[in-house]
Protein backbone atom coordinates (compact mmCIF):
# COMPACT_ATOMS: atom_id res chain seq x y z
CA UNK A 1 0.00 0.00 0.00
CA UNK A 2 2.99 2.39 0.82
CA UNK A 3 4.25 1.69 -2.68
CA UNK A 4 1.13 2.96 -4.66
CA UNK A 5 0.56 5.63 -2.52
CA UNK A 6 4.33 7.28 -3.42
CA UNK A 7 3.74 6.10 -7.42
CA UNK A 8 0.37 7.74 -6.80
CA UNK A 9 1.56 11.18 -5.33
CA UNK A 10 4.52 10.92 -8.19
CA UNK A 11 1.90 11.87 -10.34
CA UNK A 12 0.26 14.02 -9.44
CA UNK A 13 0.49 17.63 -11.59
CA UNK A 14 3.24 19.63 -9.06
CA UNK A 15 4.95 17.21 -7.13
CA UNK A 16 8.06 17.71 -6.01
CA UNK A 17 10.29 15.09 -5.04
CA UNK A 18 13.02 15.64 -2.13
CA UNK A 19 15.08 13.30 -3.71
CA UNK A 20 18.41 14.68 -5.68
CA UNK A 21 18.36 13.38 -9.04
CA UNK A 22 14.17 13.67 -10.24
CA UNK A 23 13.79 15.99 -12.88
CA UNK A 24 10.81 18.76 -11.98
CA UNK A 25 7.87 18.97 -14.26
CA UNK A 26 7.81 21.95 -16.66
CA UNK A 27 4.23 23.52 -17.20
CA UNK A 28 3.14 25.25 -20.62
CA UNK A 29 3.31 28.94 -19.38
CA UNK A 30 5.42 29.01 -16.19
CA UNK A 31 7.47 31.62 -15.80
CA UNK A 32 10.96 31.80 -15.73
CA UNK A 33 12.68 32.61 -12.97
CA UNK A 34 15.51 35.21 -13.45
CA UNK A 35 18.84 34.53 -12.01
CA UNK A 36 19.98 35.18 -8.30
CA UNK A 37 22.45 37.17 -9.25
CA UNK A 38 22.52 39.87 -12.19
CA UNK A 39 26.38 40.87 -11.78
CA UNK A 40 24.66 44.24 -11.53
CA UNK A 41 24.69 46.38 -8.70
CA UNK A 42 20.86 48.14 -7.02
CA UNK A 43 22.02 51.37 -8.31
CA UNK A 44 22.88 49.63 -11.87
CA UNK A 45 19.56 47.99 -12.07
CA UNK A 46 17.37 50.97 -10.93
CA UNK A 47 19.65 52.79 -13.61
CA UNK A 48 18.15 50.41 -16.29
CA UNK A 49 14.82 50.11 -15.58
CA UNK A 50 14.92 54.01 -15.63
CA UNK A 51 16.74 54.08 -19.13
CA UNK A 52 13.92 51.10 -20.20
CA UNK A 53 10.82 53.42 -19.46
CA UNK A 54 12.02 56.16 -20.76
CA UNK A 55 12.90 55.01 -23.68
CA UNK A 56 9.16 53.23 -24.29
CA UNK A 57 7.41 56.36 -22.37
CA UNK A 58 4.85 58.09 -24.62
CA UNK A 59 1.76 60.62 -23.67
CA UNK A 60 -0.48 58.09 -25.36
CA UNK A 61 -3.63 57.06 -23.26
CA UNK A 62 -2.63 59.76 -20.56
CA UNK A 63 -5.19 62.21 -19.19
CA UNK A 64 -4.45 65.47 -17.38
CA UNK A 65 -6.55 65.64 -14.28
CA UNK A 66 -8.81 68.37 -13.93
CA UNK A 67 -7.69 70.81 -11.39
CA UNK A 68 -11.07 71.14 -10.22
CA UNK A 69 -10.85 67.39 -8.95
CA UNK A 70 -8.18 69.25 -6.40
CA UNK A 71 -8.12 71.51 -4.13
CA UNK A 72 -8.27 74.78 -5.67
CA UNK A 73 -9.42 77.34 -3.40
CA UNK A 74 -6.82 79.92 -3.97
CA UNK A 75 -5.60 79.15 -7.40
CA UNK A 76 -6.98 82.14 -10.15
CA UNK A 77 -10.42 82.08 -10.62
CA UNK A 78 -13.90 84.07 -11.98
CA UNK A 79 -17.02 83.88 -10.69
CA UNK A 80 -20.01 84.69 -12.56
CA UNK A 81 -23.36 85.65 -11.30
CA UNK A 82 -26.66 87.10 -13.05
CA UNK A 83 -25.95 90.52 -12.68
CA UNK A 84 -22.09 90.65 -12.11
CA UNK A 85 -18.19 88.90 -12.88
CA UNK A 86 -16.12 88.86 -9.77
CA UNK A 87 -12.15 87.53 -10.31
CA UNK A 88 -10.65 86.70 -7.03
CA UNK A 89 -7.45 88.37 -5.55
CA UNK A 90 -4.83 85.19 -6.65
CA UNK A 91 -6.31 86.10 -10.29
CA UNK A 92 -5.74 89.93 -9.65
CA UNK A 93 -2.14 89.53 -8.06
CA UNK A 94 -0.50 87.07 -10.56
CA UNK A 95 -1.38 89.64 -13.97
CA UNK A 96 1.46 91.91 -12.97
CA UNK A 97 -0.15 95.34 -12.63
CA UNK A 98 -3.32 95.65 -14.56
CA UNK A 99 -5.89 97.76 -13.51
CA UNK A 100 -8.03 98.02 -16.43
CA UNK A 101 -8.74 95.15 -18.72
CA UNK A 102 -10.85 94.12 -21.81
CA UNK A 103 -13.18 90.63 -22.08
CA UNK A 104 -12.98 89.21 -25.25
CA UNK A 105 -15.52 85.83 -26.07
CA UNK A 106 -15.22 83.39 -28.66
CA UNK A 107 -18.95 82.02 -28.78
CA UNK A 108 -18.07 79.15 -31.19
CA UNK A 109 -14.66 77.76 -28.83
CA UNK A 110 -16.86 79.38 -25.71
CA UNK A 111 -14.14 80.91 -24.31
CA UNK A 112 -13.17 83.71 -22.37
CA UNK A 113 -10.04 85.94 -22.52
CA UNK A 114 -9.03 88.79 -20.10
CA UNK A 115 -6.30 91.24 -21.72
CA UNK A 116 -4.95 93.67 -19.65
CA UNK A 117 -5.36 97.31 -20.95
CA UNK A 118 -4.82 101.42 -20.54
CA UNK A 119 -7.60 103.11 -18.62
CA UNK A 120 -8.86 105.46 -21.39
CA UNK A 121 -8.92 101.94 -23.90
CA UNK A 122 -11.50 101.39 -25.70
CA UNK A 123 -14.02 99.01 -23.71
CA UNK A 124 -11.75 99.22 -20.78
CA UNK A 125 -13.03 97.44 -17.65
CA UNK A 126 -11.71 98.53 -14.41
CA UNK A 127 -11.64 94.64 -12.87
CA UNK A 128 -9.75 95.88 -9.27
CA UNK A 129 -9.76 98.88 -6.43
CA UNK A 130 -5.98 100.15 -6.05
CA UNK A 131 -4.95 100.52 -2.49
CA UNK A 132 -1.69 102.04 -2.14
CA UNK A 133 0.64 99.29 -3.77
CA UNK A 134 -2.07 96.53 -3.25
CA UNK A 135 -4.99 95.50 -5.73
CA UNK A 136 -7.87 94.31 -4.48
CA UNK A 137 -10.84 91.98 -5.99
CA UNK A 138 -14.14 93.77 -6.91
CA UNK A 139 -17.50 93.26 -8.54
CA UNK A 140 -18.03 94.32 -12.02
CA UNK A 141 -21.77 94.84 -12.44
CA UNK A 142 -22.83 94.13 -16.17
CA UNK A 143 -26.06 92.48 -16.02
CA UNK A 144 -26.57 92.68 -20.29
CA UNK A 145 -23.08 90.74 -20.55
CA UNK A 146 -23.70 87.68 -18.00
CA UNK A 147 -27.51 87.31 -19.49
CA UNK A 148 -25.70 86.87 -22.81
CA UNK A 149 -23.31 84.06 -21.76
CA UNK A 150 -26.10 82.25 -19.32
CA UNK A 151 -28.29 82.32 -22.82
CA UNK A 152 -24.86 80.69 -24.61
CA UNK A 153 -24.34 78.95 -22.23
CA UNK A 154 -27.30 77.40 -21.14
CA UNK A 155 -26.57 78.31 -18.03
CA UNK A 156 -29.54 78.39 -15.08
CA UNK A 157 -29.88 81.71 -13.31
CA UNK A 158 -30.40 80.13 -10.06
CA UNK A 159 -26.95 79.51 -9.95
CA UNK A 160 -23.68 81.30 -10.17
CA UNK A 161 -20.47 79.74 -11.64
CA UNK A 162 -16.96 79.12 -11.26
CA UNK A 163 -14.29 79.03 -13.81
CA UNK A 164 -10.78 78.75 -13.40
CA UNK A 165 -8.37 80.53 -15.09
CA UNK A 166 -4.93 80.02 -17.28
CA UNK A 167 -2.10 82.25 -17.68
CA UNK A 168 -1.02 82.28 -21.00
CA UNK A 169 0.89 84.15 -23.24
CA UNK A 170 -0.04 85.77 -26.62
CA UNK A 171 2.22 87.47 -28.84
CA UNK A 172 4.13 88.81 -26.10
CA UNK A 173 0.82 89.50 -23.94
CA UNK A 174 0.10 88.16 -20.80
CA UNK A 175 -3.59 87.24 -20.35
CA UNK A 176 -5.93 84.97 -18.98
CA UNK A 177 -7.89 82.30 -20.76
CA UNK A 178 -11.45 81.16 -19.37
CA UNK A 179 -13.25 77.95 -20.52
CA UNK A 180 -16.45 78.56 -20.36
CA UNK A 181 -17.51 74.44 -20.29
CA UNK A 182 -15.61 74.02 -17.52
CA UNK A 183 -17.51 75.45 -14.74
CA UNK A 184 -18.71 74.85 -10.98
CA UNK A 185 -22.34 75.60 -10.79
CA UNK A 186 -23.02 76.90 -6.98
CA UNK A 187 -26.06 77.36 -5.31
CA UNK A 188 -27.18 80.43 -3.25
CA UNK A 189 -25.81 81.33 0.04
CA UNK A 190 -28.00 80.34 2.99
CA UNK A 191 -27.95 80.87 6.70
CA UNK A 192 -28.44 78.76 9.54
CA UNK A 193 -31.67 79.60 11.12
CA UNK A 194 -30.14 78.44 14.76
CA UNK A 195 -26.42 79.65 14.70
CA UNK A 196 -26.83 82.52 11.77
CA UNK A 197 -23.48 81.05 10.32
CA UNK A 198 -23.67 80.88 6.46
CA UNK A 199 -23.40 78.19 4.77
CA UNK A 200 -21.33 77.62 1.60
CA UNK A 201 -23.22 75.14 -0.89
CA UNK A 202 -20.79 72.85 -2.46
CA UNK A 203 -19.85 73.34 -6.20
CA UNK A 204 -21.98 70.82 -8.26
CA UNK A 205 -19.51 69.66 -11.59
CA UNK A 206 -20.35 68.27 -14.63
CA UNK A 207 -22.14 64.90 -15.17
CA UNK A 208 -19.51 64.36 -18.07
CA UNK A 209 -16.80 64.74 -15.74
CA UNK A 210 -17.81 61.64 -14.22
CA UNK A 211 -16.52 59.34 -16.88
CA UNK A 212 -12.88 60.47 -17.35
CA UNK A 213 -10.20 61.98 -14.94
CA UNK A 214 -9.27 65.05 -17.67
CA UNK A 215 -8.63 65.76 -21.51
CA UNK A 216 -5.78 63.57 -22.93
CA UNK A 217 -2.78 65.23 -23.05
CA UNK A 218 -3.14 66.41 -27.12
CA UNK A 219 -6.33 67.85 -26.24
CA UNK A 220 -5.32 69.87 -23.34
CA UNK A 221 -2.35 71.28 -25.22
CA UNK A 222 -4.73 72.43 -27.81
CA UNK A 223 -6.42 73.92 -25.85
CA UNK A 224 -4.42 76.37 -24.13
CA UNK A 225 -3.78 77.24 -27.87
CA UNK A 226 -5.79 80.78 -28.83
CA UNK A 227 -5.45 83.16 -31.91
CA UNK A 228 -7.41 86.37 -30.65
CA UNK A 229 -7.66 87.68 -34.57
CA UNK A 230 -10.37 84.15 -34.99
CA UNK A 231 -13.53 84.09 -32.98
CA UNK A 232 -12.75 86.52 -30.55
CA UNK A 233 -14.72 89.70 -29.89
CA UNK A 234 -14.82 92.68 -27.68
CA UNK A 235 -17.35 93.14 -24.70
CA UNK A 236 -18.47 97.01 -23.52
CA UNK A 237 -18.90 96.84 -20.07
CA UNK A 238 -19.68 99.67 -18.16
CA UNK A 239 -19.98 99.52 -14.25
CA UNK A 240 -20.00 101.54 -10.92
CA UNK A 241 -20.81 99.64 -8.19
CA UNK A 242 -18.63 99.17 -5.46
CA UNK A 243 -16.10 96.25 -5.34
CA UNK A 244 -17.53 93.41 -3.24
CA UNK A 245 -14.93 90.14 -2.02
CA UNK A 246 -15.08 87.21 -4.19
CA UNK A 247 -16.76 84.03 -2.49
CA UNK A 248 -14.55 80.73 -1.69
CA UNK A 249 -15.69 77.13 -2.06
CA UNK A 250 -13.53 74.05 -0.49
CA UNK A 251 -15.76 70.71 -0.73
CA UNK A 252 -16.98 69.40 -4.32
CA UNK A 253 -19.87 67.05 -5.12
CA UNK A 254 -20.96 66.10 -8.46
CA UNK A 255 -24.35 66.86 -10.05
CA UNK A 256 -26.15 62.76 -10.61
Amino acid sequence: MADNTQLWAQQRQGYRSGQTGVRQPTFPGAAQQPAVNSGLSREERQEAKRIAEEANFSFVGYQVVRREFISHRFDPAMTIRGNSITFNNSCISKLEDATYIQFLINPTERKLAIRPCEEGARDAVRWCVVRGDKRKSREITCRPFTAKLYELMGWEEIYRYKLQGMRITYQGECLYLFDLSAKEAFLPQTRDPETGKVKRPKPILPKEWLETFGMNVEEHTASTQIDLSEGFISSDINDEEPEKPPVGDENTEVVQ
